[in-house]
């Protein structure tokens, strides 16, 4: 019971960060949108948490489909950035332990979509870890 309450606890954290970064991108999107309408300059302060916000949502994409071909370098791109090692590799663990949930809820019912992604989580966690 106190697992499953913690994996729960787990998943509903990932996804208000994940929402979190979303609006913070669409909000980094909409100031450097005004300033360059405006005809003011955009300086690297305004592009740098819209370039985050793209990376966060690549990640995010790479979980959703990890057989993309770009999937494992877009994960390890930012889990090996000092800066959001932590974040990252944080999200891939609370990700895990609710796709093993699943796995063990289910046994040989698990869709092949979960299998994959902990095949993938975990090479990307090995990944993250090793370099």
């Amino acid at each position: 019971m106190k697992t499953t309450l913690a994996i729960l606890v787990g998943i509903a954290v990932a996804v208000v960060v994940a929402v979190l970064w979303r609006r913070g991108e669409v909000a980094a999107a909409e100031h450097v949108k005004a300033r360059s309408e405006a005809g003011l300059p955009t300086s690297a302060e305004d592009r740098a948490p819209l370039e985050l916000g793209r990376k966060v949502l690549a990640v995010e994409q790479a979980l959703q489909d990890p057989r993309r071909p770009d999937a494992m370098k877009v994960v390890t791109d930012l889990g090996l950035d000092q800066r959001y090692y932590v974040m990252v590799r944080g999200w891939l663990s609370y990700q895990l332990q609710a796709d093993m949930s699943i796995l063990d809820a289910n046994r040989e019912r698990t869709p092949s979509q979960v299998k994959n992604r902990i095949e993938f989580v975990q090479k990307a966690i090995r990944a993250i870890d090793l370099e």
